[in-house]
């Protein structure tokens, strides 16, 4: 998304201070929501997913290329088509798919929406070049110098674009998300995550045990570790929630975002089977959208919102 393809919802400015005023912008109510919905949730999961997955792979390659290779020569290419649909999702939430292409036509590097979608613009190129390369090898036309390369030319614009739509959320003047101060934190550790994640499962289903292994006990102190941004985020919130719910409600979101962290956990640390694996990754996969649809909603939901709509 660009912040020019969308001038009537995605961040619509508040009205202007009067010439002269020292308070600027922070004083000053928004008029509108962005027109953003359950979309924007799949969206963010299948970034996290894509970029996850790459960085994941991508790492535990270079580290570890006689334990990791195989694996990593399988995620590479289901990296792609995860980044193929949630850059189909960003187009059909333009508005106007066809304007897609002004989203390319400036660089502002002090929007976090001109650097997401660069860096998203940028990252595609590498992992197009992996997934391409790790197909060929598979069909005898070995070009592993190229490959490699290209692995390490995706680091850092994966790693951007793994934490880009945090930064934009939380450096807006919505309700409710000009708080969330660590879902950038949040949505760059759940990418890393649900990346571990997705390539245990690739390494199980592929029977490679060694790679499975190291993966388990990775997926799990990342699993612990995802706790803090997350706790962080909920402390950032909180008076947002007390605002928008009820107790009752509040308790039930919790529930069951706690069940995506505990039942997981719990499954990694009976067993390390397939079985166990694809459950543990499934609940993993169902607490990661929750949250962000939970979050995505909450300028819709705010009594700023309602009040605009009387």
């Amino acid at each position: 998304m660009h912040e020019n393809s969308r001038p009537q919802h995605a961040f619509t400015e508040p009205h202007l201070p009067e010439r002269g005023s020292e308070s600027g912008y922070s004083n000053t109510p928004v008029t509108k929501v962005p027109g953003w919905h359950g979309i924007i949730a799949w969206d963010a999961l299948l970034n996290g997913m894509a970029t996850g997955l790459f960085l994941a792979a991508a790492v535990s390659e270079l580290a570890a290329p006689a334990v990791f290779m195989r694996v990593a020569k399988v995620a590479y290419p289901v990296a792609f088509v995860l980044l193929l649909v949630d850059l189909g999702l960003l187009v059909l939430d333009l508005g106007d798919p066809l304007r897609f292409h002004h989203m390319l036509r400036v660089f502002k590097p002090g929007s976090p929406m001109s650097v997401g979608t660069w860096s998203l613009t940028i990252f595609s190129l590498p992992l197009t070049a992996a997934a391409a390369l790790s197909l060929l090898a598979e069909l005898g036309m070995d070009f592993e110098w190229a490959r490699i390369l290209a692995v390490v030319l995706g680091l850092l614009p994966g790693f951007a674009s793994a934490a880009y739509k945090g930064v934009l959320l939380s450096t807006n003047a919505q309700p409710g998300w000009k708080d969330a101060r660590w879902l950038g934190g949040y949505l760059t550790n759940s990418a890393l995550l649900m990346g571990c994640a997705e390539l245990l499962v690739l390494s199980a289903l592929m029977g490679q045990t060694q790679a499975t292994a190291i993966l388990r006990t990775a997926f799990i102190v990342l699993l612990v570790l995802n706790v803090i941004p997350l706790g962080l985020l909920f402390a950032n919130l909180r008076p947002t929630h007390a605002q928008l719910y009820t107790r009752e409600q509040q308790w039930r979101v919790g529930v069951l975002i706690a069940a995506g962290t505990v039942i997981p956990l719990g499954l990694m640390l009976l067993n390390g089977g397939l079985p166990f694996i694809l459950v543990a990754v499934i609940f993993l996969l169902a607490e990661s959208w929750l949250i962000r649809f939970v979050y995505v909603k909450i300028p819709h939901t705010s009594p700023l919102e309602v009040r605009s709509g009387e």
